[in-house]
């Protein structure tokens, strides 16, 4: 089981790449700026949970927007690393299902918070939003499913 989840956790953090490298091309191709939810993700939490970010605004603001990558990385490891669980658990699915699947994990771990906290509001996203968060969490999912796989030892018979 824990081989299982090391190599989910590796698999996501591929994916956790590839995300953000579809994201980013993205942002050159459109010439869109980046994404403020992480940042106001940031901010609302340590606001809640009592915690003081140091530093005058400009710092505070850079921390933010490092923090809030950071939990980027940390969601898309940690989403691999359940991938993996599931796998160590009997699942075993095709790239497909499991890419799917690993997308719609993603995208739940990613959004669900900020929906929570009412940072966005799905329900309110225009189609180009949509297809701007939907295309790179599939390209995190296939990855991380394809990635996963290609560390699936085969049994010798």
């Amino acid at each position: 089981m824990l081989s299982s989840i090391l190599r989910g956790a590796a698999a996501g953090a591929a994916g956790a790449t590839a995300l953000n490298a579809v994201t980013y091309a993205d942002m050159a191709v459109r010439g869109r700026p980046a994404s403020s939810t992480p940042e106001q993700t940031v901010e609302q939490v340590t606001h809640l949970v009592g915690v003081h970010i140091p530093g005058d605004e400009q710092r505070k603001k850079a921390r933010e927007s490092g923090i809030g990558g950071l939990l980027g990385l940390l969601t898309g490891t940690a989403v691999g690393a359940a991938y993996g669980a599931a796998h160590g658990a009997g699942w075993r699915p095709g790239t497909l299902t499991g890419g799917l699947a690993a997308t719609g994990a993603a995208l739940v771990a990613a959004n669900g918070p900020m929906t929570v906290l009412r940072i966005t509001d799905p329900r309110r996203w225009s189609f180009a939003d949509w297809a701007g968060d939907v295309v790179p969490h599939l390209a995190y999912g296939f990855v991380t499913a394809a990635t996963f796989a290609a560390t699936v030892r085969k049994r010798r018979r």
